[in-house]
């Protein structure tokens, strides 16, 4: 049983979200090594989603713990940061 985790994040400004988007391409794939999916969407100027997808809630809670220790370190941090998450019911990629 999938678990899925939706971050919503606020940075201070658009250059912000920009940069912290670009090194998030990079780094999270690496930080997070067992998401099934890692998909990122600007909801606004400042604003954006992430969606995780792990295969189980051992895996969600280990990256729960990376992303919270990787916030506190990386250069640039969203102004606030929140979560949601849940069991995956229903899945489909083309």
């Amino acid at each position: 049983m999938s678990i899925a985790r939706i971050n919503m994040l606020e940075f201070d400004t658009e250059d912000d979200l920009e940069k912290r988007a670009k090194v998030y391409s990079n780094e999270g794939p690496k930080l997070f090594p067992n998401a099934e999916i890692l998909l990122t969407i600007r909801t606004g100027p400042t604003s954006a989603m992430s969606v995780s997808v792990y295969p189980d809630e051992v895996m969600a809670e280990e990256a729960l713990t990376r992303r919270d220790k990787h916030f506190k370190t990386a250069e640039i941090q969203p102004r606030e940061a929140w979560y949601l998450e849940g069991k995956v019911v229903q899945r489909h990629i083309k």
